[in-house]
């Protein structure tokens, strides 16, 4: 701490009654960049709450049901609707198509090139077509060579080569995708349509779609555990498919009451953290350290010994070294690092009193009152999601074909105009 006294015209500290030195104090700039306006909700934070809550002691930290109750609590709030906290952009990159000829062995399932570029290194996501027959690609074995799918498979041999055209339908959505908006490709100028996995396979199989997309779907994905789009349509060079969609929150798992979670002592002059008996791993890059002192492990704001400051891990280097995102200057003190609750503050009090009565809920400890107060912050969340509100934007809406459309109350049903 600084302090800077005010002084008269000859230079001396102007003083009060008292004799004391008037003036300010302000934080030195090491001090100031701990100090932040943020402050994460935190796993451990959630945890600490039930225990409150429910009348426990240190001692419950490690009770099962308190962790379950909060995840249970953690998936419905953050799923229960489209917060506008989880709205995502998101990239698809379209392959383009190989055409070529080729023959097909059906006893060992094999497309054989024989003319055209070598097969494409995205071959085993594509389809293959030969006439109105479409056949999945199950691998790539070689430039020259791919196997078709055991079912989607190709019906008959082909002993003279055969122009073919091989294209891919499916591409993975992200890791933490939940649902999606109308995607918009590079070159069309209105959405393009919905259509039902059924609706899809039927048009794909019996038209040959080249050019802009033309219609997509959601399934899931045949290769992989992941959700898919699908587009019908395949472009003839490379172009992107822009969307919109709804993520998943970041999972917990680490809360901070583990003993690898707060291993040793911890010394930091800027961003890199040095540890003495420490042991970071990897899984805690995106989890945030909070610093406490020399004697006492850093708690919750709400304890007796609140955490001194917190940041976000950056990247681990070793099991004694990481990097945070911001600076902290300490200097052999006790932490604890633990997951953050990816959720804005409006939703805080929803989770919390979502996990209480989930907790109840599975101790059998009258959850109906929990219920009620659940619904009570959930609506608050809900009323409290709104970034922009409409007040002072013009009446009018304009789609991309030109469409002038005047806001209607809501549940107003007139169709496009």
């Amino acid at each position: 701490m600084t302090y800077l006294s005010l002084l008269t015209h000859d230079g001396n500290a102007i003083t009060g009654s008292a004799g004391e030195q008037i003036g300010t104090s302000f934080l030195d700039l090491a001090v100031q960049s701990q100090v932040s306006i943020r402050q994460y909700l935190t796993y451990y934070d959630a945890i600490e709450h039930l225990i409150a809550s429910s009348f426990g002691g240190p001692q419950d930290a490690e009770q099962k049901d308190l962790r379950t109750a909060l995840q249970r609590a953690y998936r419905e709030v953050s799923t229960i609707r489209d917060w506008r906290f989880y709205h995502t952009h998101g990239r698809i990159i379209f392959n383009p198509r190989w055409e070529g000829t080729v023959t097909y062995n059906e006893d060992t399932r094999e497309f054989t090139r024989v003319t055209g570029d070598p097969f494409p290194m995205y071959s085993d996501r594509c389809n293959l077509r030969i006439n109105n027959v479409v056949c999945r690609i199950q691998k790539r074995v070689s430039d020259t060579v791919l196997l078709a799918d055991t079912v989607v498979k190709f019906p008959e041999e082909v002993l003279t080569a055969k122009t073919a055209l091989l294209y891919q339908s499916l591409y993975d959505l992200p890791d933490d995708f939940r649902n999606i908006d109308t995607p918009m490709d590079q070159n069309k100028w209105t959405y393009f349509t919905y259509v039902e996995p059924d609706m899809a396979m039927k048009i794909e199989s019996t038209v040959d779609l080249q050019g802009p997309p033309n219609a997509w779907t959601v399934i899931k994905n045949p290769y992989s555990s992941r959700w898919a789009i699908k587009v019908i349509g395949y472009p003839i060079i490379v172009q992107t498919l822009d969307f919109t969609y709804r993520r998943l929150p970041r999972g917990l798992r680490v809360s901070g009451h583990e003993d690898a979670s707060r291993a040793g002592t911890v010394t930091c002059n800027g961003t890199t953290v040095y540890g003495t008996g420490s042991q970071f791993t990897q899984s805690l890059v995106g989890s945030v350290m909070r610093f406490g002192s020399t004697s006492a492990y850093p708690d919750s704001l709400g304890s007796m010994n609140p955490y001194d400051c917190e940041a976000v891990v950056a990247s681990v280097t070793s099991p004694t070294e990481l990097t945070v995102a911001t600076p902290v200057y300490v200097t052999g003190v006790k932490y604890l690092i633990t997951d953050i609750i990816d959720m804005p503050d409006s939703m805080h009090n929803a989770l919390l009193s979502g996990a209480e009565y989930w907790l109840a809920r599975m101790r059998g400890t009258r959850p109906d009152n929990a219920f009620a107060l659940y619904q009570r912050d959930l609506k608050l969340a809900m009323e409290g999601d709104q970034l922009a509100p409409y007040s002072g934007v013009s009446r009018t809406i304009w789609d991309t074909s030109g469409w002038r459309t005047p806001l209607q109350s809501d549940n107003f049903d007139g169709g496009r105009p």
